[in-house]
């Protein structure tokens, strides 16, 4: 029996495992599409299979195992539709290719119970280990229902030993979901931090170079414009001079939020560097940009800076920028330089296209 047992656990996290690493070989887009849920239903309802060819005896009539995780997880990891195939997967098998009978189909029907159960009550972001032990404890229900009808003499014994084994076998499974859950969550916000401006939050340089070479490539194979704007605070070196460092970071933080409030979130704004900010602007040709960062020229002019000593000054913002495919790629960011330029030459306060 010990043998078995371990075969049993040793199959489901060995399952959790290989399919946390070929998840984390998809795009977040791709893990929550349709097909990833449909592949995640199939996938637990094979180990779920296995789970139950590879069965523990715990007696001389009585052998079980731990099908019902593989529903719980799917449900867990996958919602309602992964589960929904994991237990369809799983009834099938217990129905048409294991023993067909009465006997059969009594013990299937405990996997749609524990669907059911999975449904009502386990959510990935609520999923606290007491819920966990009322999913855990109702599925348990279900079995000794189940076992109550099946057997002549409830199975006393054997349903005292094989109930902590499950709830040990659950326990265990959800705690190395939990665990890797939170390991890519960490990992997830390293690389966002890696990629974000530390004072604006705002992408930085190399983060927005990585989006500029994308944004190319999607504009040649899809043959639409887009445009590079780039933007400087006009004055603000008299901002630090005046009020000091403090007060340029809340200038800073300010102009980052009007520009979120500006564009959409398709487009992409980073810092490129001091007062400096570089821009995005996605599915945008040369008379578009000229609404688009007229205004922001206006948002930026009609703000009312706050500095942290609660006085508070009006700037105003030059903009240049090139539009792809009028201008090159390589001269995107000189032709927009250069319009920059010729703004701030201009008297400032105003954005010219190339």
């Amino acid at each position: 029996m010990l043998q078995s047992l371990l075969n049993n656990l040793t199959l489901l996290t060995t399952g959790i495992l290989l399919g946390h690493i070929l998840k984390s070989a998809l795009t977040e887009r791709l893990q929550k599409a349709l097909g990833t849920r449909l592949a995640l239903g199939i996938a637990s309802g094979l180990l779920g299979v296995l789970l139950m060819h590879y069965h523990f005896q715990i007696s001389r009539h009585i052998v079980v195992d731990f099908r019902q995780l593989p529903i719980l997880i799917s449900v867990y990891l996958g919602g309602g539709i992964s589960g929904a195939i994991t237990t369809l997967l799983i009834m099938i098998y217990r129905l048409f290719l294991h023993e067909f009978g009465t006997h059969a189909v009594i013990a299937a029907l405990n996997s749609p119970v524990t669907f059911l159960i999975g449904v009502l009550f386990l959510r990935q972001e609520k999923t606290t280990m007491p819920r966990l032990f009322l999913v855990l404890g109702l599925s348990s229900v279900s079995m000794v229902v189940i076992a109550w009808i099946l057997y002549d003499g409830f199975p006393y014994l054997e349903m005292g030993l094989y109930l902590p084994l499950f709830f040990i076998a659950g326990v265990i499974a959800f705690s190395i979901l939990h665990y890797l859950r939170n390991k890519d969550d960490s990992i997830r916000k390293m690389r966002e931090a890696a990629n974000r401006d530390f004072l604006t939050s705002l992408y930085n340089s190399r983060a927005f170079a990585k989006k500029m070479e994308q944004k190319i490539a999607a504009a040649q194979r899809d043959n639409i414009p887009f445009t590079l704007l780039i933007i400087d605070i006009d004055y603000f070196k008299r901002v630090n001079d005046q009020y000091g460092h403090l007060a340029g970071d809340a200038v800073l933080l300010q102009i980052a939020d009007v520009m979120r409030e500006t564009f959409s979130q398709r487009d992409h704004i980073a810092r490129k560097g001091g007062e400096e900010f570089v821009i995005l602007v996605d599915r945008c040709d040369a008379d578009q940009i000229k609404v688009i960062a007229e205004r922001l020229r206006r948002n930026v002019e009609n703000h009312l800076f706050v500095l942290p000593d609660g006085e508070k000054l009006k700037l105003t913002i030059s903009g240049g920028s090139a539009t792809y495919p009028n201008v090159d790629e390589v001269e995107l960011f000189l032709k927009a330089d250069q319009a920059l330029y010729r703004a701030k030459e201009a008297g400032r306060n105003r954005v010219y296209v190339t």
